[in-house]
């Protein structure tokens, strides 16, 4: 009895044996982990500038949410008013702090592939 399928022979793909030092990245990539200083130089200052750039917005960030609670703290009055029938805290909170918490994250993101960027770049001209 025959069900239409025909058989067909198995084929077997094998993972070709490419040699490990034909890498897609840059040439100078061997530097960072070589056993000399240099490497180390080259990857102390990309730790420098990645921490650089965290801090620059991570302080913004704590001030903006420090501020609210001590806003809330300091004018007793701000939880217990509200703005046609909407209190004035779901107004500072949905206004005053979550969109520059977000422009603070689009900021940081262009300086994180800025850093990225200068690293690659450094890397190329080796």
């Amino acid at each position: 009895m025959s069900d239409g399928l025909e058989e067909k022979p198995r084929e077997i793909i094998r993972f070709s044996n490419r040699p490990t030092s034909q890498r897609s990245s840059s040439p100078a990539s061997g530097d960072l982990f070589g056993e000399d200083d240099y490497g180390q130089v080259l990857l102390t200052s990309l730790i420098r500038a990645q921490l650089g750039a965290t801090l620059s917005i991570l302080i913004p960030a704590a001030a903006l949410l420090l501020l609210y609670p001590s806003m809330a703290v300091l004018i007793p009055g701000v939880s217990r008013a509200q703005v046609d029938g909407v209190p004035l805290t779901l107004l500072i909170l949905g206004g005053g702090i979550y969109p520059p918490l977000v422009l603070l994250g689009l900021w940081y993101l262009r300086k994180a592939e800025r850093v990225e960027r200068q690293f690659a770049n450094l890397l190329k001209d080796q």
